[in-house]
C-alpha cells in the first residue's frame, strides 16, 4: 500500500474513531473515575477489540453476517443487553470521581484496571455498527487480491488510531484542572453516562 493511499484509510480511520457513540462514554467514565491509568487501560483494550473485529471483516466475516442476518441480529442484541448491563450499572453505582479508586470500598486499582479493560473490549466487540463500518471501509480500501499484509497493514491501522485517539481523550480529561471541574458535578455525569448508554442499547436495537 502507497503512503498516498494509505493516508485517506488513516483519515477515514480517525474520523471514525471521533464519531461518538458507546465506546467515548465508556473510556471517559474510566478515565473520569479512575484517572488517565484506567481510561488508557480501557482505550488499549477497545483497540484490541477493533482489531479483532479488523481481520475477522478483512477475511471474510462481513460477507457471512450479509449472508446471514440472523447472526448480525444476534450480534446487535449481544451489544444492546451489554449497553444496558452498563448503562443501569453506572446508574446504580455511588458517585466515586472524587475518591481515589484504593478508597473505595472493595476496589483496588487493579482491579478498576481490570474493569477497565474488559469493558473496553468488550464494548468494542459487541457494537453491530463497527462491523458496518469496516465492511464500507474495506470495500474501498482491500483490493479482491489484496495480500495478508495489505489486510493486517489496514486492520493495524485501525486499531492504532482508535487506541490512540481514544488514550489521547483520557489523558485530557485527567488532567487535573479539568478533572477537578468534573468532580464537582459527579453524580450528575454518573447519571448523564448511564442515561447515555441506556438511550445507546435501544437505539441499537432500533436501527
Amino acid at each position: 500500500m502507497t503512503w498516498s493511499a494509505w493516508l485517506p484509510l488513516a483519515l477515514v480511520c480517525l474520523l471514525g474513531a471521533m464519531s461518538p457513540g458507546p465506546s467515548l462514554a465508556v473510556v471517559a467514565r474510566h478515565a473520569f473515575r479512575g484517572g488517565v491509568g484506567d481510561g488508557i487501560v480501557c482505550a488499549m483494550a477497545h483497540g484490541v477489540g477493533i482489531l479483532l473485529w479488523a481481520l475477522l471483516m478483512a477475511n471474510g466475516l462481513g460477507v457471512l453476517l450479509t449472508e446471514q442476518p440472523t447472526w448480525f441480529y444476534a450480534v446487535q442484541l449481544a451489544g444492546a443487553g451489554f449497553l444496558l448491563y452498563l448503562g443501569i450499572r453506572v446508574l446504580m453505582s455511588q458517585s466515586s470521581a472524587a475518591v481515589p479508586v484504593e478508597e473505595l470500598p472493595g476496589s483496588s486499582p487493579d482491579s478498576s484496571r481490570r474493569s477497565a479493560g474488559l469493558e473496553g473490549f468488550v464494548i468494542a466487540l459487541s457494537n453491530p455498527k463497527i462491523a458496518f463500518f469496516f465492511a464500507a471501509l474495506f470495500s474501498q480500501f482491500i483490493e479482491p487480491d489484496a495480500t495478508a499484509f495489505e489486510k493486517i497493514l489496514i486492520a493495524s491501522t485501525a486499531a492504532g488510531i482508535d487506541t490512540l485517539w481514544y488514550a489521547l481523550v483520557s489523558i485530557l480529561l485527567a488532567q487535573t484542572a479539568v478533572l477537578s471541574r468534573l468532580q464537582r458535578h459527579a453524580t450528575l455525569l454518573n447519571r448523564l453516562f448511564g442515561g447515555i448508554l441506556i438511550v445507546l442499547a435501544a437505539s441499537v436495537v432500533m436501527t
